[in-house]
């Protein structure tokens, strides 16, 4: 990049999506005005992700790609986090007001009362604190300098079991690299593809990869339901290698999917077929591409209407007045939207990475993620300087007021 050599190292945010297919390293630099510059990124198909060898040599050879583009090693990243292992669950909290005034350490008081949990729940990933009760009264975003007697909140948890978590700390840390935060995916999503409107209004988003299809829902600051369901992209490999009446690998069917796949059938010209190679050298056989359409558009289907309904037995649907938003990498089959829209009779929308600045090639729903680890590392970062400024800021009050006192007992 030609203004690589004003990066500076305390600059660059690393953002690291190890996915079920594959693994993409994002870099980026901080700019003044609270952006993120993409500098470059590693990505490469993820063979075998359950072996950790595979997962550590292929993350190595990521790391490769990367830092020649940036002229600094690869160290602290940001590693996205997901799956069906991740759970949420909500709690309560309510405590007694000491001075009748609701002050922050008694809001930090009963969050912390609230996500106290059981050992077996796993280890802790985020805590989202959502609305506050001040006596009678309900729905209270900050009651910050509020008065009352009894103050309480409800949180919602997010945990994954500590042997997940350590096996990806694991991978990560025999690559080279140490885990700066692990961040729930849809979280980093949302901080590359949802608008401010979309979150005061109420909306879920919807991460279907590779492995996983994963749902956050966001109401104002507050995330109010996360899930992972491990039906996504490779099912629908799955049914095409399946349905086709020709025997083919899961490899042939994700490249049919990639090239041919669609959920719109209403474009395809009648009879149009596409070539499918035959077992054993036999020639290429002619196959239907409106039955590849709808042995798609079936699982995209039961996809959407699982997760619909697993939003209604949480009693999240009624909060969705900004509508569903689709990212992922099966955002890439035409049509996918209005298959939501018709399920879950609200407003869809496909999630492209916004708030960014730099190659403009990743401007892609499948790297949401990666780009969204940059912006919630950059956010993080900023929020450490201010707390740094502010310690120093404290400090140095102190010793001005110190050396005041010394003065007038020096003189008076």
């Amino acid at each position: 990049m030609d203004d690589n050599n004003e990066l500076r190292k305390e600059d660059l945010v690393f953002g690291l999506d190890v996915g079920t297919s594959k693994i993409n390293l994002f870099a980026g630099a901080m700019n003044p005005d609270n952006t993120v510059k993409i500098l470059c990124c590693g990505a490469l198909p993820l063979k075998r992700p359950d072996e950790l060898d595979d997962v550590v040599e292929t993350l190595q050879n990521v790391i490769r790609q990367l830092e020649p583009f940036i002229d600094f090693d690869v160290r602290d990243v940001y590693v996205g986090i997901a799956g069906n292992h991740v759970s949420s669950v909500n709690y309560k909290g309510l405590i007694t007001l000491p001075t009748g005034e609701v002050r922050e350490v008694d809001m930090e008081r009963v969050k912390n009362l609230a996500s106290t949990i059981p050992e077996t729940a796993g280890q802790i990933l985020h805590v989202f604190p959502g609305e506050y009760t001040l006596d009678d009264q309900a729905g209270i975003r900050n009651p910050k300098g509020l008065n009352g007697r009894r103050l309480g909140v409800e949180v919602q948890v997010v945990t994954s079991p500590s042997n997940v978590i350590l096996n990806l700390d694991k991978s990560v840390t025999r690559a080279g690299l140490h885990v700066e935060e692990l961040v729930l995916e849809p979280l980093a999503a949302a901080s590359a593809v949802l608008t401010d409107d979309e979150r005061e209004l109420g909306v879920a988003l919807i991460d279907i990869g590779a492995g996983s299809s994963d749902i956050a829902v966001f109401v104002g600051e507050s995330v109010r339901y996360t899930a992972s369901l491990d039906i996504a992209g490779n099912k629908i490999t799955s049914d095409i290698s399946q349905c086709l009446r020709v025997p083919i690998s899961l490899s042939k069917a994700e490249d049919i999917k990639k090239r041919y796949g669609t959920c719109r059938m209403s474009n395809l010209i009648e009879d149009e077929t596409f070539p499918v190679p035959s077992v054993g050298d036999r020639g290429d056989v002619q196959c239907s591409r409106k039955l590849l359409a709808q042995v798609i558009t079936a699982r995209v289907f039961e996809i959407f209407k699982i997760l619909k309904e697993d939003l209604e037995k949480q009693k999240m649907d009624s909060l969705l007045n900004g509508g569903i938003v689709l990212t992922g990498g099966c955002c890439a089959l035409e049509g996918i939207d209005a298959v939501a829209e018709k399920v879950f009779g609200k407003s869809v929308r496909i999630g492209y990475p916004r708030d960014v600045a730099g190659v403009q090639s990743y401007s892609n729903p499948s790297y949401a993620t990666g780009i969204g680890l940059l912006l919630y590392a950059a956010k993080q970062r900023r929020r450490e300087k201010r707390r740094e400024t502010g310690k120093q800021i404290s400090v140095s009050m102190k010793k001005s007021l110190q050396w005041f006192k010394d003065v007038l007992k020096t003189y008076f």
